[in-house]
């Protein structure tokens, strides 16, 4: 349906389609699985030098909105590179946030999980009195 709500607003207004060529630098049959390389991404979350990448980015983040509320600002072109570099930080942030915990699942379940699993275990065990 959307397509043939684009093809008729193109055709209304007079609008012809553009094709462009775009080169690659892997041809597509080489490119990873896109949901392998999605659980791989998924296991940054865990990573502790990711984790404190991020963790640089939010400061970096919260440091040009400091600068962009409290500073004085000689030209309109120092506020637009700050509002920028605020944007384009969230953004990331937020990209990476939605990419590492696309796939996670709560710990508590597993640690229940391993809980009964230890939980049969000794239950199976003979104990012997000293």
């Amino acid at each position: 349906m959307e397509g043939k709500l684009k093809k008729l607003l193109a055709r209304l207004l007079g609008l012809k389609p553009e094709y462009r060529v775009v080169e690659l630098s892997t041809p597509r049959a080489n490119a990873p699985n896109q949901a392998v390389e999605a659980d791989a991404i998924a296991t940054l979350a865990s990573h502790p030098g990711f984790v404190a990448l991020q963790r640089r980015l939010g400061l970096f983040n919260q440091s040009l909105r400091t600068k962009l509320i409290s500073e004085r600002h000689t030209d309109l072109a120092s506020v637009n590179f700050l509002q920028a570099g605020v944007y384009w930080s969230g953004w990331l942030d937020e990209e990476l946030k939605r990419a590492t915990t696309k796939f996670t699942q709560p710990h508590h379940k597993v640690f229940d999980e391993e809980l009964e699993a230890f939980k049969a275990l000794d239950a199976q065990l003979e104990r012997v009195g000293m």
